[in-house]
């Protein structure tokens, strides 16, 4: 997974990359399951899609206010349907809010990235996701 720069608000916390489009949701969740064992922050800025979004439910994130969540629901190599429990495996990483809103919206019912299933940092940063303090340095 890449990881780039410094950001100041959240002191040593490496940032994703501007575009990080998802991938293989094991690894994510094995890489956020490290990320929190050690207490280590993690800033978000840019497009932040699909498996990455779980990252916001690390206990010690913020996300820069233009960053951009797509979301959509899980799915196995080279099989466009969505796989339920990998979704479900998602919905228990976001933070209560977060978890809600994706249920409302159906966030997670297809593949399919959707403008209607994103979510701006602004917005989560209103439903309790720590900003960001100082995006001096983006």
């Amino acid at each position: 997974m890449a990881l780039a720069l410094m950001l100041a608000g959240c002191q040593g916390a490496p940032l994703a990359t501007p575009r990080d489009a998802g991938g293989n949701l094991r690894a994510y969740i094995d890489e956020a399951r490290r990320l929190d064992a050690r207490g280590a922050p993690k800033a978000i800025r840019g497009v932040c899609a699909s498996a990455c979004t779980i990252f916001l439910g690390l206990r010690n994130v913020c996300v820069e206010p233009g960053a951009q969540f797509w979301f959509h629901a899980a799915h196995l190599p080279d099989d466009p349907r969505p796989d339920s429990l990998g979704s479900l495996e998602m919905l228990a990483f976001y933070p209560p809010r977060v978890r809600e809103w994706v249920m409302r919206s159906g966030a997670l019912d297809n593949t399919d990235f959707d403008r209607a299933k994103m979510l701006s940092g602004e917005a989560l940063i209103a439903m309790g996701v720590s900003a960001c303090r100082d995006s001096k340095t983006l």
